[in-house]
């Protein structure tokens, strides 16, 4: 059976040299791409599979990764295809026309709660659908009907390798006169960055006054999926850099430090971090890879438990955030917690992520079912409390509530 996934960012596959290494510093669409399919090849001994292996891109940099054969998109559309895998980018081009391919079964690889663009191109290309992570998948159960859902891949000992942690690396100690701070993402408004910028100098204020010099660091910037860094300042768009440094004012010459994007190198510097912060909102968030990069290094994460960031959020009750506005206050609660207390959350947080780590062989057990039915007769997914089926119809009311608003405002 010859199965094709198709690669957004084939730059990955010349960056990323080591199979069991982390993110070379791109989109995390691409990276689990790569990630499942060295995962399907290293399992196929001793199960019988059938499957035949391909990447495809258009002018990819490399004609085969690690033993997998890599197709050029460009100049294969006589090829057909078993099953053809497409995530978000690459579905958009697989709808305008951009890129052909024939293939009997198309699967929708969906990476963003209520997406209803990639839902509706997925219909017109008879495409299943497949989500990545629980909240998501029923938020796209809920405008899409039921579908295939399969966690992403993730492993939390690559990343403490890659931040140079002996297996029995004591969490770090806070240290009470500076406090450590960390942000990572891609800096465009969907990240929710700008929302931290609002209220740090707020923060900063709250701080100094308990003796706590207070330290920002941005791991990111919007290169991460190839957007555009106009900013001659920051590592983003002109616009939201300069909103950006309205909102931090002084505190960006004092505070704030901005990395850019960064390889496997900011690992280090995250483990450096007493604290960090993950998208204030959850908007946009399909499954938690960044909440779960911090808690593998036993990092505290403050973030929301909407949509995909209360796959890991709902483990940690007392970081959790409902607004942004509350972000000051996480911050101070967890200061002036006792230190062996401090301890126990950072301890819990790594065993968290080691939770998630342990699915990898039913994550790649689930994929190899889905790929090898002959039609999609079964729908490879798992059911979810009824706490969680609440919050995703109150998040369902909220949206629809919000659209409606919107085709009602007067044009003018």
């Amino acid at each position: 059976m010859r199965v094709l996934f198709v690669l957004e960012q084939p730059e990955i596959l010349q960056a990323l040299q080591q199979p069991e290494g982390v993110n070379p510093g791109f989109g995390g669409t691409s990276f689990t791409t790569v990630r499942l399919v060295l995962a399907l090849a290293q399992d196929q001994a001793g199960t019988g599979s059938t499957l035949q292996l391909n990447i495809g891109a258009a002018n990819p940099p490399v004609a085969s990764f690690h033993g997998i054969p890599v197709v050029d998109l460009a100049n294969a559309t006589d090829q057909h295809w078993d099953v053809a895998v497409a995530t978000g980018g690459s579905l958009d081009a697989l709808h305008s026309g951009h890129v052909r391919l024939r293939s009997t079964r198309l699967l929708a690889w969906i990476r963003h709660p209520y997406d209803w663009d990639k839902t509706r191109k997925a219909k017109v290309l008879k495409a299943e659908l497949v989500s990545v992570g629980k909240a998501q998948y029923l938020s796209n159960a809920l405008i899409a009907g039921w579908h295939h859902h399969i966690d992403n891949l993730f492993c939390a000992e690559r990343i403490r390798r890659a931040a140079g942690w002996a297996n029995d690396h004591p969490a770090p100690p806070l240290q009470r006169r500076q406090l450590r701070i960390g942000f990572m993402g891609a800096l465009v408004p969907s990240k929710g960055f700008h929302q931290l910028a609002q209220h740090w100098p707020a923060i900063c204020t709250s701080l100094r006054q308990l003796g706590v010099e207070p330290q920002l660091e941005v791991i990111g910037g919007a290169s991460l999926y190839h957007f555009g860094e106009g900013h001659p300042r920051l590592p983003c768009a002109q616009d939201y850099g300069d909103s950006l440094e309205h909102w931090l004012g002084a505190e960006l010459g004092q505070s704030v430090r901005f990395h850019g994007t960064l390889g496997p190198e900011r690992y280090r510097l995250m483990a450096s971090c007493d604290l960090a912060v993950v998208n204030p909102s959850g908007q946009g968030e399909a499954f938690p890879a960044t909440i779960l990069e911090w808690l593998s290094l036993a990092v505290p994460v403050i973030s929301s438990q909407r949509y995909g960031c209360g796959d890991a959020m709902r483990y940690l009750p007392a970081m959790q955030i409902s607004s942004s506005s509350q972000i000051q206050q996480r911050i101070q609660d967890y200061l002036l917690q006792p230190r062996d207390q401090q301890y126990i959350l950072r301890q819990h947080c790594r065993r968290v992520a080691e939770l998630f780590s342990a699915q990898q062989p039913l994550i790649v057990s689930q994929w190899r079912l889905l790929l090898q039915q002959p039609t999609p007769r079964v729908k490879v997914n798992e059911y979810l409390n009824g706490k969680i089926y609440r919050l995703l119809l109150r998040e369902w009311l909220v949206m629809s509530l919000q659209a409606l608003r919107q085709r009602l405002r007067p044009r003018g």
